[in-house]
């Protein structure tokens, strides 16, 4: 983590000062605290380290790795044959909901990694590759720092 991404935290995200923890090397939560020194922040939060036992999973566990968003399905259709099109879109919508579905395809709503899989296996389902399945763009972020909808 940059001190640039450090410093995009919300105040009131828990720092972990665990480092007997067998995890602290993959937290998020414990590289922040590492990064306190170098940080400018005059205020943040820590977990209660009396709390924090050691045993796992902890339940403040966060990786410590960026996640790869997509954003916008509009080429998701272009080798879907017409016959197949609107079975595919009912299925997405069934999947997202309809407002989640067009705020999706108007990339005002980021798709996870396991959304992503989500919709690659709707398109499996219906005996297309999956895999091939492209999204509009991508950006990585750590998922903590990630605005799952853009600010219209």
């Amino acid at each position: 983590m940059t001190l640039e991404e450090y410093n995009q935290l919300s105040y009131d995200y828990e720092h972990c000062s665990n480092t007997h923890c067998e995890k602290a090397g993959q937290c998020l939560r414990h590289t922040a605290y590492t990064m306190l020194e170098s940080g400018e922040r005059e205020r943040y939060m820590m977990l209660n380290s009396k709390v924090i036992n050691g045993a796992q999973p902890c339940s403040f566990f966060e990786p410590d790795r960026k996640e790869r968003f997509a954003w916008g399905i509009s080429r998701i259709y272009d080798n879907v044959r017409v016959a197949d099109l609107s079975d595919i879109r009912q299925n997405l919508i069934y999947t997202f909901g309809r407002t989640a579905y067009y705020r999706i395809k108007r990339k005002e709503r980021v798709l996870t990694e396991s959304e992503q899989k989500e919709i690659r296996d709707i398109f499996t389902d219906m005996g297309y590759d999956g895999s091939t399945i492209e999204f509009d763009s991508y950006e990585e972020q750590y998922p903590t720092l990630m605005r799952t909808y853009k600010r219209v």
